[in-house]
């Protein structure tokens, strides 16, 4: 039976959402799955709404944009109010709880991933990598040691340990 997975990473431009979908896709492609990845920004590439849509699947991926979103990972307000909509009665819901208030939904799920980048790493800019790793443990959709592989590969040179770091503790809190 062929299943698929749609996942929608949301934010403002700026906060590494397309690079978090990149690595996502990546490690999907890694596992032998069938992937779609797609982007869009808003009018002002820093700032602006943006999305990355990753559907992983076991056959043949045939819609190009999805209605319905299976995972929704939020890292602004106006990003959840816009797409919370759009999620699935049974999907995942998981987001910044430092930049988006906490959503009227069983099941969302939480992670002070800004807070925790800045005050333990030291660096805003890998929240991406602590939601990513939350996002991962989270849904199971991917082992660990390939979105490793796919940080890796996907990340500046010399951004790795640090972002590996970012992506292990959002890993271990979703684990709890």
């Amino acid at each position: 039976m062929q299943t698929t997975t749609t996942v929608r990473f949301a934010g403002f431009g700026g906060q590494g959402i397309v690079r978090a979908g990149e690595i996502v896709a990546a490690a999907a492609l890694a596992e032998g799955k069938q992937v779609l990845q797609a982007q869009s920004y808003g009018s002002s590439a820093r700032g602006g709404l943006c999305t990355t849509d990753v559907t992983v699947g076991s056959g043949l991926i045939v819609d190009v944009e999805a209605d319905t979103l299976d995972v929704l990972v939020a890292l602004s307000q106006d990003s959840c109010n816009h797409f919370q909509p759009m999620l699935a009665p049974s999907g995942t819901f998981i987001y910044d709880s430092d930049l988006v208030t906490a959503p009227d939904r069983a099941g969302a799920r939480g992670v002070r991933a800004t807070h925790i980048a800045s005050s333990q790493l030291g660096r805003a800019i890998v929240t991406n990598m602590v939601v990513l790793g939350f996002f991962g443990a989270a849904t199971g959709l991917l082992r660990r040691e390939t979105l490793e592989g796919a940080i890796r590969s996907h990340v500046p040179r010399g951004t790795d340990s640090l972002n590996l770091k970012a992506f292990s503790l959002g890993w271990d809190l979703a684990l709890g």
